[in-house]
């Protein structure tokens, strides 16, 4: 499917316009102890907060089935690291750029949502996922010992590409870091922000069920994506068989 690939380029042309860009290659030897689900960072023990509702923040997933438009296994980091930054309170932004295969307007949706979920399975020692919002933000928070222990962008964006593999529909996985700025960030939103848009139709065709467009806020967007549309279709006509079966 296609829905990402204009954005995924004007990602990939964003990111390497900005300078101080670092990048390493996701490594299995980067391990991390677990925090067996009990990663509650408090704010005593707090060595770096990301993407707070002070700072801007931004968290996005897009896919694709043109495997070469991902990096496989790269990791970006525009910005300061995570060990340099004790004490900080940093912008943060996390796009997620995924390779994929055999999506199709009948999975797609929920296996949309099986990758959204895994950010919430990860275990990792004094990091704590704070928030996140409908609105495309997350909050993170590290703490002071995990920071002085050396937690770093890289060993972040290593277990969260392990998580994605572990998907037999994933081929492919990038991560891009951005704590740059809070300018950045947000141009880095108006970026994806079409993206964005195209989720929210399809979380609300998925929970809503309601097909009746004229009065959807998001007509536009299926009138632009063919394969929303016939997500769309699809969708409408598993009802429409549900109700006469």
């Amino acid at each position: 499917m296609e829905l990402f690939d204009t954005t995924i380029r004007s990602v990939r042309t964003f990111v390497n316009g900005l300078e101080g860009r670092k990048t390493w290659i996701a490594d299995s030897s980067k391990t991390w102890q677990t925090g067996g689900n009990r990663n509650i960072v408090l704010n005593e023990d707090m060595g770096l907060e990301l993407g707070s509702p002070e700072c801007e923040s931004l968290s996005s997933l897009l896919w694709t089935a043109d495997l070469s438009a991902v990096s496989d296994n790269r990791i970006t980091l525009v910005g300061p690291d995570f060990p340099e930054s004790e004490g900080k309170s940093l912008p943060f932004a996390k796009v997620v750029l995924v390779g994929v295969k055999d999506f199709t307007e009948e999975n797609t949706y929920e296996r949309y949502r099986a990758m959204e979920l895994i950010r919430y399975g990860l275990d990792l020692k004094g990091f704590m996922l704070r928030a996140v919002s409908q609105y495309g933000k997350e909050w993170c928070r590290i703490s002071r010992e995990a920071i002085r222990g050396g937690f770093s962008s890289a060993i972040l964006g290593s277990h969260l590409l392990r998580m994605f593999r572990e998907k037999d529909y994933v081929k492919a996985g990038e991560i891009i870091f951005i704590t740059s700025t809070t300018t950045d960030v947000r141009l880095m939103r108006d970026i994806t922000a079409p993206a964005a848009k195209v989720i929210a139709a399809m979380n609300k065709m998925a929970s809503e069920m309601d097909f009746d467009c004229d009065d959807c806020e998001y007509q536009d967007v299926c009138d632009d994506a063919t394969e929303l549309k016939r997500m769309r279709d699809r969708l409408m006509d598993k009802t429409a068989r549900g109700k006469h079966g």
